[in-house]
């Protein structure tokens, strides 16, 4: 695949999250993807992991909007910068209680494509930012 194609399959992934389409994801997600950072704490290990994750994410920010600043392509990789948002309506890291708070936080995803699929994924965001705008104290201890 070419790099436009390879950026296209990044932004089918966002767009899948950002509707609500998890039937999608496992078009654009391959079943034996590797994951080097949990999408969110808790996250299952294994195959569908991933998957679980952007469910869980949904599940407490159902109105979770990942907005996309940059792609970049090189070889079968893309990096991705884009910005997070959402409120807190629903399960959230076991809280007991939705914070019903609005957040927005700058993150990074590198990810591996093949034959149309995501199958290496690896990111970083601002959870510190986020945590903060959500009145959740951090665990730093």
């Amino acid at each position: 695949m070419g790099l436009e194609e390879n950026k296209a399959v990044v932004q089918r992934l966002f767009d899948a999250i950002n509707n609500g389409r998890l039937d999608e994801l496992v078009q654009v997600i391959a079943p034996d993807v590797v994951h080097h950072n949990a999408v969110i704490f808790m996250q299952p290990e294994g195959p569908g992991g991933v998957e679980e994750g952007i469910r869980m994410l949904l599940q407490g920010f159902p109105d979770l909007r990942l907005s996309t600043q940059e792609l970049l392509a090189e070889g079968d990789q893309v990096v991705a910068r884009f910005t997070m948002s959402g409120t807190n309506t629903g399960d959230y890291r076991g809280l007991p209680a939705p914070t019903q708070q609005h957040f927005e936080s700058e993150a990074i995803a590198i990810l591996r494509i093949a034959d149309g699929r995501v199958t290496e994924l690896r990111g970083t965001a601002d959870r510190l930012a986020m945590l903060t705008q959500l009145g959740i104290p951090p665990d730093i201890g």
